[in-house]
C-alpha cells in the first residue's frame, strides 16, 4: 500500500433548525441551556479526538441581512450579556457558567421569527491518505470516528442528528477517476460524475467484510458526502 501525508478536513453540517420565538413581533430566541450542553459536548469530544473541529454558527435566511447586522445577547437576570458573532463565518460561543445554567435564560437575536438558522459544524483532520489501495475500514476510519461523535450528540435533547452517508472524493476537472471496492459479492466500480467527484458509501456490511479498495488516482480533496437530495 502506498500513501502520502495530506491534511484533510472532513466536515459535515448537522442540519439546520429555526431559533425559537414566542410571537411574530418578538426577536428570535433559543435556550441558553441547549447551547451550554452543545459546548460541553464539544469540549468532551475535543479532549478525546485531538483532530476534531466543532463549532456553532448562526446566519439569517434573509439575503439582505448579513452577519454584521446581527446583535445577540443572553437575557440574564444580571442584565444583557453580549454574544460576539464572528463576522466572517457566523460562529459564536457563550460563557459557560453554572449560575446561568441554573437560571436557564434565553439567547436573543435582533431578528424576527423564522429568519435565523443555527448550524453545528463538525470537522476531522486526518493524514496519511491511501492513494493506491487500502482496506475499506481504514478508508472509513474518519467516518467511524464521526459515528462515535454522533452517538455523543444524540445525548443532547433537541440536537440535530448527523447522517453519515459516505466519503466524497473530489478530483481535478481534467481527470476522469474511479475507485474500485473489491467486495466478495463482486467489484463495485465508482466513477467521477459531472461534478468531478465520486462517493464511496459508508456501508456497515462492507465494514464487516473489510475488502480492499483501489484508488489509482489520489483525489484533490475528500469531504463527508451529503445524502442524495431525494432522501
Amino acid at each position: 500500500m502506498h500513501s502520502r501525508s495530506m491534511p484533510l478536513r472532513i466536515c459535515a453540517w448537522l442540519a439546520f433548525w429555526p431559533l425559537l420565538t414566542s410571537a411574530a413581533t418578538e426577536p428570535a430566541r433559543l435556550p441558553y441551556d441547549l447551547i451550554y450542553q452543545i459546548q460541553k459536548t464539544e469540549a468532551t469530544l475535543g479532549a478525546k479526538f485531538t483532530n476534531l473541529y466543532m463549532y456553532l454558527g448562526m446566519s439569517s435566511t434573509l439575503p439582505q441581512v448579513g452577519l454584521r447586522d446581527l446583535a445577540v445577547y443572553i437575557d440574564a437576570n444580571e442584565g444583557r450579556i453580549p454574544v460576539a458573532i464572528n463576522q466572517t463565518n457566523g460562529t459564536f460561543t457563550v460563557p459557560m457558567r453554572d449560575g446561568l445554567l441554573a437560571e436557564r435564560p434565553l439567547i436573543v437575536v435582533n431578528q424576527p421569527k423564522g429568519t435565523m438558522n443555527l448550524e453545528w459544524y463538525v470537522g476531522l483532520r486526518v493524514s496519511d491518505i491511501p492513494t493506491n489501495s487500502t482496506h475499506y475500514g481504514q478508508l472509513m476510519r474518519p467516518l467511524k470516528d464521526l459515528e462515535v461523535i454522533r452517538n455523543e450528540m444524540r445525548k443532547i435533547p433537541g440536537s440535530p442528528d448527523l447522517e453519515i452517508y459516505g466519503l466524497k472524493m473530489i478530483y481535478a476537472p481534467d481527470k476522469e477517476a474511479s475507485v474500485v471496492i473489491h467486495a466478495s459479492g463482486g467489484e463495485r466500480v465508482l466513477k467521477t460524475d459531472e461534478t468531478h467527484s465520486l462517493v464511496v458509501p459508508y456501508d456497515p456490511a462492507l465494514l464487516a467484510e473489510d475488502p480492499f479498495v483501489s484508488i489509482p488516482i489520489p483525489p484533490l480533496r475528500v469531504d463527508v458526502a451529503n445524502p442524495p437530495a431525494s432522501k
